[in-house]
């Protein structure tokens, strides 16, 4: 692993081991996680650099995805 990732960069082995807290995450909540809903964030981020491009290279949708801001707005809404 060599710095961080860009886009359009083929993923490696680590970056997968990396990513698979975030996509278990994802999972649990049906939906992309926000950093602070990932307890490892700091070292994807250390990799991916952004939370973005974490999101892109894990295959998520970005968190302004109309369709994420939807799920995050229903759950704030049952939680209240």
């Amino acid at each position: 692993m060599n710095g961080q990732w860009k886009p359009g960069q083929p993923l490696t082995a680590d970056d997968r081991a990396i990513l698979a807290p975030l996509l278990a995450r994802a999972r649990e909540l049906g939906r992309s996680p926000k950093v602070g809903e990932v307890p490892e964030a700091a070292r994807i981020k250390a990799r991916f650099r952004i939370w973005k491009y974490a999101l892109m290279a894990a295959g998520l949708p970005v968190m302004n995805d109309p369709e994420q801001v939807r799920a995050r707005e229903k759950e704030k809404l049952e939680n209240q």
